[in-house]
């Protein structure tokens, strides 16, 4: 048996459905139709107003509101059905009905609608809803189905914005479950509930509406908590058992969260007056079973309980402190990430709010074998939520708890650390360096709390330096994942706070704890020192230990950054970076710090940073260790020439260049005496330059850096002149060129090295014409020296004088220079490579760089060599290549140059004279978009030139068999396209930049020369070239300008140059030049080259839309004479391609059933036909859709009789995928895309493709669906079952929704206004109304969309009317429905129709008295025939039919003869 709240919907639609809109005859109405029929009540509804007006007093029928009760009915009948139909609107009542059906798909698309229609409808129209909306919310805000919860709150907001204050009565029915929405788990669901409470309730009011509400909440929260199960929330008769199970679960964990929710927000005198009920819930047992629940939601709801109640309501937590303990304390080993952080939260709060709860928990046996499970497997994967609860947790630790304290600090600390080595923690750099934090954390805190004199807290102090703290940073310095981590920072940030204790900064040292702190310090200095020094002293030294072991005293030193890897420098390479930069300082920063001088302090980029240190240790000690370093690794240096040492000396000096450490002296050797005060200098020329001069040494970088770590105790004065003596040593360019990168501005504007440079530019140029190789190692550094002093600026100066950097370039230039005048330049492409990457560089980084005149001859010179025949010169591509992206990278900079580029002696114009006579010779390659930037910036005469030579390529195609005539003819049709785009999109500057005239003189003069040019190209091209598979088939050509023509104006085309070419007997109205572009351009599309057919296409899709004019009216002024309906035919031409590819097509597709996918594989001849049938489909639907109605009538029946669409749309279903899902798309795309979403781009470059023609067959069904939908119904209906089952499942699923929301969406977006009629539509409902209205007269008729649109037929259902007869109202029905059903158009073109019609008729025009209306169903004609008997008048096509149905040639009225 159906429940009440099942009932009452039915009821209610029983009760609105014998109302009649007229209300006040409804009585009369009725009982003169119905006679004694209606003296029964038909339904409960009527019997409860039958009584109400008898005895005048309302009984409480069951399922139905009484004045007796509080609670809200669904639709209750207290007042009678008038009253209800008088509050609430008929559109709502009709989405309230949908809300409560079981099927999600309706319920949700009536919640949607019913969000929009409160956002648009009167206040007043909504309010009717609220009597009924309490219960109708609370049943759906708790639906199974997330998307209909999350549209229920934001239908919800709707309705709160509508009505405003007017919610206040229905707010405690509401607050309940509106509270457990707030706290729903599916987020957007909870953030929706959320806004529509803020838009209900400002924040100053919310704990005004929760309080006026509290107890009301409660008994929602408190019943599905202690009373509700699964099978009470939802009927076990028709819910499944695991979705009864989920949505009980989801309730429980809302109610816990929404009791948390409350206390939070209520003020506490409210709190307190909830006291009891608040008792009842935690004294129940069922309450706290709930932390042992088998869901992870429910039990960490329940630990946010907990910790809100210890928060908010202690009291009531210390009566049930048995149980509110062990539900917490004993459950810390639950790690799941839902439970984890609220449950350790609750942990704190019980421990701080239950000073006993340790007398309910056994801590020794239930609570610590947990604590140290959990900490040994660091923390589960959860570390970072539950990590920084220890220190928290473990001051608060009552002592009874960690007796002895020994044993319990040194369990405690090891199980932590021992947390390391977890899987999750090593894999993790978050949870590693949650732990460590802890650690630290923990063990200050531990060293805090025991500073007492005694033997046992010296025995804890020892255990904590000894045995935890000092073997955790011995195993981080070899541990590159703890050495990127906070450890070392915070474990220095600890000792600076125990020297602060110990009185080392500033202090007197007579705090209280300072001796034991100066203890701590001694004891861990005199261990690190030894730790540090067993892994420096070993000749086998790992290099990722002597990184930690660096990374760790320059984090001490305060400075918190962190080095260079180690094990990166001992690699065997090249140059690791081809571009690159400097930092450059002053010369006067020389006693700044290294990230001031020279920018190599800072770490590399995507090396992990320490942050910098509040305060540094004190340095005496810190020093001490590092000279015990540094001297070590000079003995190992020395004695055994340890690589490894000297780099990790280097980094050590790159922190701490104090005079000590320099001072430092290793084993006696034979080295220059050099007398000299300052130890850094000292050290630098006796050292660090006596192992720069060492052969045979790869890396050289961190002896760089030693230089720089020297200078930094050197005056300004000194450092010039120590860089320019290294300068001149005679060193490998690596080491000067790392030297460069780091250097003062002052150093490198001196003349020593200019002169050092420009040596080497004349040695490398030299050595390359001689043939040497110059693919070593150090030439490879050399190239990027010369590159980076060329390309590098500073303030927009040159990092070296000027002088030098004009004296390169000049060498450059002669030296490319002479490689041009060379007869075999392929043996110098090294030299020419390098030169290209160096010129490339400077043109691209360098400021106007071009006024310097050797740099412009230099760009001259590359676009030569570059444009010349290269037939003799054997230059591979890769260096033609390499010349034409310096070409690129000279004229960009020459555009941004914002001087004169059009002088006489400027690039521009000798490039100009110089492409002029390798024109006049031929001796002229093709160039790249050197030419575009050219010419787009230059003045109209070079525009001629170009033009001149473009013309001369196109007019002679015979010699488009040669590589270099196609190349140049793709380049100059790559050039069209860039300057159409130009002209057509100028950038902001091209009115300051260009000449006044360029743009008038390109739209008026060159765009008609040349594209008359390019459209006879493809055309000369396949009578020349008539076989496609042919290696010499100027392929690329045809791509190349198909590009270009798609910019083609369309008056260029409807006024075509093209060579007459008129069929004779061909039926036209088309004017010569246009049906001649048809007839030459048609064939082309099933020419079997692809570019060319999308060419073809894109040029004739560009006037498809103009050809319908010049039909004019058609056939119909044939009509008159004519007893058959006449027809039209499209453009025969096309028609004709489609009659070539159709016996094709069948003969290829036989023996694929219908549903079934064919695959046409790329360039075969098939696919060539298939997308010539295709491509011509969409040029005839293009035109059909661009035609005016009675013209399209004609063009349909045409195709009617040709049987053309019938035969298209069965090829179509053996094209089409079964699953036409566009490709590439994730498993958890919100909204799938098909090739019916998505529109095909037809580019002429685009790539062939298995799925481009699954795609374009999709496309022009879905074109055929739209724009011809009554011809797609007729065939439809009349093909057998096995083919239309097929396909009305295809088209229901792929096609169906997305033409239904086009069609709505058009509605929507339609600017088409009428006279006297209203159109609007309903998205959720693919729902159209109109309404109608004249006079007295209003009409509303409401279409809809079949869920197979457009293959079923659109029903049209009665709205509201008044002032029409019931006999012309139907009449004017069926008109409407016959429009929808019979014409090929859109909804509001049927409407169009029809409001027409209803027009006519109201001005006096007589029906058509066969078809009983004004414009005929098919061909829109008016009645016109007359009998000349009766003088009635009827459409020329309804006699026909009534002449050849009856056999007769009577009058269909008067039965007279027809004459």
């Amino acid at each position: 048996m159906p429940t009440t709240d099942q009932c009452t919907p039915l009821l209610n639609y029983e009760i609105n459905s014998f109302i009649p809109s007229d209300r006040h005859c409804c009585i009369g109405y009725y009982l003169g139709s119905r006679g004694h029929v209606n003296t029964v009540p038909s339904s409960s509804g009527r019997a409860a107003e039958l009584l109400a007006r008898e005895s005048g007093v309302v009984p409480g029928f069951i399922g139905f509101g009484s004045t007796v009760t509080s609670e809200l009915g669904y639709v209750p009948a207290v007042h009678g059905v008038e009253e209800i139909d008088s509050l609430v609107d008929a559109d709502f009542r009709l989405v309230l009905r949908k809300m409560s059906k079981r099927d999600t798909v309706t319920k949700l698309k009536a919640i949607q609608e019913f969000g929009t229609m409160c956002q648009e409808r009167d206040a007043e129209e909504v309010k009717g809803v609220l009597p009924y909306w309490p219960r109708i919310y609370c049943k759906i805000s708790v639906d199974h189905d997330r998307r209909v919860r999350e549209a229920t709150q934001q239908a919800f907001e709707q309705l709160v914005l509508k009505v405003r204050r007017s919610l206040a009565p229905s707010l405690k029915g509401l607050m309940g479950h509106w509270l457990m929405a707030q706290c729903d788990t599916y987020v957007p669901a909870a953030s929706a509930a959320c806004l529509a409470f803020t838009a209900a309730f400002p924040p100053n009011k919310q704990t005004e509406a929760l309080s006026f509400c509290r107890d009301e909440i409660l008994n929602v929260l408190q019943d599905t908590l202690l009373k509700e199960t699964a099978d009470t929330l939802s009927d076990p008769k028709s819910v499944p058992e695991e979705e009864r199970e989920t949505k009980f679960i989801r309730m429980l964990t809302s109610s816990l969260l929404g009791v948390k929710k409350l206390l939070h927000l209520l003020p506490d005198s409210d709190r307190n007056l909830l006291e009891d009920r608040l008792t009842q819930l935690i004294s129940s047992a069922k309450f706290w079973k709930y932390s042992k629940h088998k869901t992870p939601q429910v039990r960490g709801a329940l630990s946010e309980v907990v910790s809100a109640l210890c928060q908010y309501t202690p009291g009531l937590v210390h009566k049930e402190a048995a149980r509110a303990s062990a539900a917490v304390l004993l459950s810390i080993d639950d790690t799941d990430p839902v439970v984890l952080p609220p449950l350790w939260e609750a942990v704190l709060h019980v421990v701080t709010t239950i000073p006993d709860c340790w007398t309910h928990v056994n801590a020794r046996k239930g609570f610590l074998p947990k604590l140290w499970a959990l900490l040994r497997a660091g923390g589960g994967g959860m570390a970072k939520a539950l990590h920084p609860n220890l220190m928290p947790l473990v001051s608060r630790l009552p002592a009874e708890v960690t007796q002895p304290a020994l044993d319990f600090y040194t369990t405690f600390f090891t199980s932590l650390i021992q947390g390391l080595s977890a899987e999750r923690a090593l894999t993790s750099p978050t949870e590693s360096a949650a732990i460590v934090t802890a650690v630290v954390e923990c063990m200050r805190f531990s060293v805090m709390q025991h500073t007492e004199e005694g033997e046992e807290q010296r025995k804890i102090q020892q255990m904590l330096i000894s045995q935890q703290l000092l073997p955790l940073l011995e195993s981080a310095v070899g541990n590159p994942s703890l050495q990127n981590g906070p450890l070392f920072l915070l474990v220095t940030e600890m000792l600076i706070s125990w020297e602060k204790r110990a009185g080392l900064h500033g202090g007197d040292g007579s705090q209280e704890g300072a001796d034991v702190y100066q203890t701590l310090l001694g004891d861990f200095w005199e261990g690190i020192g030894l730790l540090l020094v067993g892994f420096v002293d070993t000749e086998e030294a790992d290099p990722k230990a002597l990184e930690g072991v660096a990374t760790l005293l320059q984090v001490s030193s305060g400075r918190g950054k962190k080095g260079f890897s180690i094990s990166k420098m001992f690699e065997v390479h090249s140059l690791r970076k081809k571009s690159v930069k400097i930092c450059l300082s002053e010369p006067g920063d020389a006693d700044r710090n290294g990230a001031e001088r020279g920018g190599r302090d800072e770490p590399p980029e995507g090396e992990p940073q320490q942050m910098r240190l509040v305060g540094s240790l004190e340095s005496e000690r810190l020093e001490a260790v590092v000279c015990q370093l540094a001297q070590l690794c000079l003995v190992y240096v020395n004695e055994k020439q340890s690589e490894r040492h000297l780099v990790f000396l280097s980094l050590l000096l790159r922190s701490f260049h104090t005079p000590r450490v320099f001072a430092v002296k290793g084993e006696e050797q034979s080295l220059p005496v050099v007398d000299l005060k300052n130890m850094a200098m000292r050290f630098l020329l006796e050292r660090v330059v006596a192992w720069l001069s060492e052969e045979g040494r790869s890396q050289n970088d961190h002896l760089v850096d030693m230089i720089f770590s020297s200078l930094h105790c050197c005056s300004p004065q000194e450092t010039p002149r120590i860089l320019n003596h290294i300068t001149m040593m005679n060193l490998p360019w690596g080491i000067l060129l790392h030297v460069i990168q780091k250097s003062c501005r002052d150093w490198l504007k001196g003349s020593v090295l200019g002169e050092r440079l420009f040596g080497l530019a004349e040695e490398l140029c030299n050595t390359g014409r001689g043939h040497a190789t110059l693919t070593s190692n150090e030439n490879t550094h050399s190239w990027t020296l010369i590159s980076l002093v060329l390309s590098q600026q500073h303030n927009n100066e040159p990092l070296i004088g000027e002088v030098y950097l004009e004296k390169i370039l000049e060498k450059l230039h002669a030296t490319l220079s002479e490689t041009k005048a060379q007869a075999d330049q392929g043996g110098m492409e090294p030299l020419i490579c390098f030169i290209c990457d160096v010129a490339s560089t400077f043109y691209s980084s360098v400021t106007d760089c071009l006024l310097l005149a050797s740099a412009e001859e230099l760009l001259l010179t590359a676009f030569q060599i570059t444009a010349q025949d290269h037939s003799n010169t054997h230059l591979s591509v890769s260096v033609l290549s390499k010349l034409r992206a310096v070409c690129v990278a000279g004229v960009q900079a020459l555009m941004q140059h914002s001087g004169d580029q059009f002088q006489e002696s400027g690039f521009l114009c000798s490039a100009a004279v110089w492409v002029k006579r390798q024109l006049l010779t031929a001796s002229l390659d093709a160039s790249d978009k050197v030419f575009y930037v050219f010419v787009q910036r230059a003045d109209a005469r070079r525009l001629c030139l170009w033009a001149g030579a473009r013309q001369t390529a196109c007019e002679n195609v015979s010699g488009l068999g040669s590589p270099w005539v196609q190349l140049f003819v793709c380049e100059n049709a790559s050039l069209i396209v860039e300057l159409s785009r130009f002209f057509a999109a100028p950038p902001a500057t091209a009115a300051d930049t260009l000449p006044a005239e360029l743009t008038a003189e390109w739209t008026d003069f060159f765009i008609e020369g040349i594209y008359s040019l390019l459209l006879h190209l493809p055309v000369k091209i396949t009578d020349a070239f008539t076989e496609p598979d042919d290696p010499l088939f100027p392929l690329a050509v045809l791509r190349s300008v198909g590009v270009a023509l798609t910019y083609i104006p369309v008056p260029q085309l409807l006024k075509n140059s093209l060579p007459a070419n008129l069929i004779a007997d061909q039926k036209t109205n088309l004017p010569a030049p246009l049906q001649t572009l048809l007839n030459t351009l048609c064939p082309l599309l099933l020419f079997k080259a692809r570019p060319l057919q999308i060419t073809v296409y894109l040029l004739l899709e560009k006037v498809m839309g103009q050809l319908p004019e010049c039909d004019g009216e058609g056939e119909s002024s044939k009509t008159e004479e004519d007893a058959e309906e006449p027809s039209l035919s499209p453009p025969e031409s096309l028609m004709a391609v489609l009659s070539a590819c159709e016996d094709l097509c069948e003969s290829v597709l036989a023996g694929v059933q219908v549903g079934e996918f064919a695959v046409v594989q790329p360039l075969s001849v098939e696919y060539s036909c298939f997308l010539g049938y295709l491509l011509s489909w969409k040029l005839l639907l293009s035109f059909f859709k661009a035609s005016p109605s009675q013209l399209r009538v004609q063009y349909s029946l045409y195709l009617k009789r040709s049987h053309s669409l019938h035969k298209l749309l069965i090829h179509l279903f053996k094209m089409m995928p079964e699953n036409p899902a566009y490709p590439g798309q994730g498993a958890d795309t919100k909204d799938t895309k098909t090739f019916f979403t998505e529109s095909l781009s037809l580019a002429v470059d685009s790539e062939y493709s298995l799925r481009r023609l699954p795609h374009l067959a999709c496309g022009v069904y879905y074109s055929a669906v739209q724009d011809l939908p009554a011809m797609v119904r007729l065939w439809w209906n009349s093909q057998e079952k096995r083919v239309s089952t097929a396909v009305e499942r295809f088209s229901t699923r792929h096609v169906s929704p997305v033409l239904s929301a086009q069609e709505i969406s058009s509605v929507h977006a339609s600017t088409q206004t009428f006279d006297s009629m209203t159109v609007k539509a309903r998205s959720a409902a693919r729902e159209v109304i109109a309404t109608y209205s004249v006079d007295d007269i209003f009409i509303e008729l409401v279409i809809q969309l079949p869920q197979n649109h457009p293959l079923g037929s659109i029903t049209v259902e009665s709205g509201r009317r008044v002032g029409v007869a019931v006999q012309q109202w139907r009449n004017w029905m069926l008109q409407l429905s016959t429009y929808l059903t019979h014409q090929n158009g859109s909804i509001m073109e049927g409407l169009a129709l029809w409001k027409n019609n209803v027009d006519k008729r109201f001005e006096g025009v007589e029906d058509c008295m066969i078809c009983f209306s004004v414009i005929h169903g098919s061909n829109y004609s008016l009645p016109k025939k007359a009998c000349r008997t009766c003088k009635k008048k009827f459409h020329s096509a309804c006699l026909y039919k009534w002449f050849t149905s009856s056999n007769k040639s009577t009058c269909p009225l008067c039965r007279e003869t027809f004459f």
